[in-house]
């Protein structure tokens, strides 16, 4: 299949380097701009359209390339795939901020050579054969044990069934909640569910699950969450295979707006398609240094081969304070990430909804917890709205 790739840097360095690794690769034209994506001063978005894929050389703190880079991404036409080349010199706030503008992926130029054919595959495939309609993955993992994690994941899948704006919305919004914690997940007994062995099934057999497997198999709440559950009895942690946790992400994001997954504290190797395909992802943490110091670790861990990766740290079990501490800005120094999202320590909300096995909204929904899980589930719905929310714009 015929490519072509619009190479926008003004260091010459860059497109022999691009040359050189696609070499080998057929079918691919590689044109050139001897510029900045900020000078090209929205050219880049006329020439879009005759190009499948621009890679551009991102600069980093520059506000014009910002915004130039979400012109392009706004102004982008059919399936164009948009990559941004980064140096070390690129922090994770500014990565973050180019795939807020839109940008699909933003690779280290120190890895161009192993991953950019990979990578030009995936994203234009990707593209290409996305669904009509995508949903979006928010990933929970733990800084430390105890720290609530689950706790987080099950109260915000159920908050994100109510869209941001309930005026427009036809109906709610469709959700799945996945507990990939093979060993220790807690989510089935937490909503007070049969025993769901789905997951402990398809790892003895080896079964490649699709949607109506799924379907099938995921009981649904009354207030319409589906949920996958962890099994009750003891799995290997590498019982799962990459392929079989890419089917069943695949499957629920096809069919739901918002897909859910608590992750476990150990680190798998089928993680690697959960972040792949995450759009966001939750920290939870506590404000303890050693659990600051962990998570800093697990940022890196996560964002080793996604430097672009939407990284969100909540800390559980403690209220917003009025001024922030030098401890609080030392964390979020260490963080390079705001400290946006505090859920406050209400032991008696939140025992009571794991004794009822219902969720917060519908057993204590007027607690300072219950109101602060819903802020930061309209803070996802408000940067990824559901589909039901835009119904009639449609």
């Amino acid at each position: 299949m015929n490519r072509s790739i619009l190479v926008i840097s003004p260091e010459r360095e860059v497109l022999q380097g691009v040359e050189q690794v696609l070499a080998a690769a057929p079918g691919v034209r590689l044109d050139w701009q001897a510029t900045t994506l900020a000078e090209m001063n929205g050219h880049a978005v006329q020439m879009s359209g005759g190009y499948d894929m621009i890679l551009f050389r991102a600069a980093g703190g520059d506000p014009a390339e910002i915004r130039a880079a979400t012109d392009l991404a706004k102004g982008r036409s059919g399936d164009t795939v948009l990559v941004a080349m980064a140096d070390a010199g690129l922090s994770i706030t500014e990565a973050h901020a180019l795939t807020r503008a839109g940008i699909d992926a933003v690779l280290p130029i120190s890895i161009l050579a192993e991953e950019l054919p990979e990578q030009i595959e995936r994203l234009q495939r990707d593209r290409s054969h996305r669904p009509e309609r995508m949903g979006r993955l928010i990933a929970v993992s733990q800084a430390r044990g105890g720290v609530g994690a689950t706790t987080v994941a099950v109260n915000l899948a159920d908050r994100l069934l109510s869209p941001a704006d309930r005026r427009r919305a036809k109906q709610t919004a469709r959700v799945a909640l996945v507990d990939l914690d093979l060993q220790f997940g807690t989510v089935g007994s937490y909503l007070d569910l049969p025993e769901q062995e789905m997951l402990m099934q398809i790892a003895a057999d080896g079964t490649i699950p699709d949607a109506n497997f799924l379907r099938q198999s995921m009981p649904v709440l009354p207030g319409g969450l589906s949920v996958l559950a962890a099994p009750t009895r003891f799995v290997p942690l590498e019982a799962l295979r990459n392929e079989q946790v890419t089917a069943i992400l695949d499957s629920l994001l096809s069919t739901n707006d918002y897909v859910v997954v608590d992750l476990p504290r150990a680190l798998a190797q089928w993680i690697e398609p959960v972040v792949r395909r995450a759009d966001q992802l939750i920290l939870v943490s506590d404000i303890a240094v050693s659990s600051i110091r962990h998570c800093r670790r697990l940022i890196d861990f996560f964002t080793a081969d996604n430097i672009a990766l939407p990284v969100q740290v909540v800390i559980n079990n403690e209220s917003r304070p009025l001024f922030p501490s030098a401890l609080h800005r030392e964390a979020a120094k260490v963080l390079e990430r705001p400290l946006d999202h505090w859920l406050p320590h209400d032991a008696k909300a939140a025992h009571n909804a794991a004794d009822r096995g219902r969720p917060l909204s519908q057993v204590a929904p007027r607690s300072s917890l219950s109101r602060a899980v819903g802020r930061l589930a309209a803070s996802i719905h408000a940067r990824f709205p559901a589909a039901v929310q835009t119904k009639e714009a449609l």
